[in-house]
């Protein structure tokens, strides 16, 4: 079904924003609850050997996907600050305190297409919501495997208290960029970022397999 016309001079950031995170939500919710069933840290039995593979698992992607990303120059803006937003560091740091080489994770080889802004966008929708949601990650992980942000659980502890600022500058800044009619083409890499994550935790992290 067609949206109907949207009479510009009526619209607001807001609107857009509504607008537009709504259809980014709804076109990638299958997906999303895909990857969320592969990442078992929720699980019981759970144990620390597990999250070292899943760290080792989020570099493998993170890593070229992250590195596509920084060759978008249309990605550059100050108001997105798109350095600060990358956490391949974050992994890195955390297999290192945890005691494993990160330089012998395996790298993802099948990536979404990220050419041009738009899909660099639907891309980053993926990257930083998970941030966001990675707060529920960080407190299982203090629970139960007592791991802070400084004893090997950086990444999901990524933003400390500033993770929902992040997210809303984020949101700001994709609708003040994105014109409703050219949502479909970030959803589609939103949803193609989803799936090559979904598929890549299938084919890598053993815990995926037996939990």
């Amino acid at each position: 079904m067609n949206n109907p016309p949207i009479d510009s001079a009526f619209v607001t950031t807001a609107d857009v924003q509504l607008n537009l995170f709504d259809l980014l939500r709804k076109g990638t919710a299958e997906l999303h609850e895909l990857v969320e069933r592969r990442v078992p840290v929720l699980r019981e039995g759970f144990n620390l050997e597990d999250y070292i593979q899943l760290v080792e698992s989020f570099l493998g992607f993170w890593a070229p996907v992250e590195e596509r990303l920084s060759r978008l120059d249309t990605l550059r803006s100050p108001h997105l600050a798109l350095q600060s937003r990358l956490k391949c560091s974050l992994l890195r740091e955390d297999l290192l305190i945890l005691g494993r080489d990160p330089d012998t994770a395996r790298k993802c080889e099948r990536l979404p297409r990220l050419d041009t802004f738009l899909q660099g966008l639907g891309c980053l929708y993926v990257i930083e919501g998970s941030t966001l949601g990675s707060q529920i990650i960080a407190r299982r992980l203090n629970e139960k495997l007592q791991l802070s942000e400084a004893s090997g659980a950086s990444f999901f502890n990524a933003y400390g208290k500033s993770v929902g600022a992040r997210w809303m500058e984020f949101k700001h800044f994709v609708s003040a960029s994105v014109k409703p009619e050219d949502a479909d083409e970030m959803i589609e890499a939103a949803r193609q970022t989803f799936l090559c994550f979904y598929e890549w935790l299938g084919t890598t992290s053993a815990i995926v397999r037996r939990l």
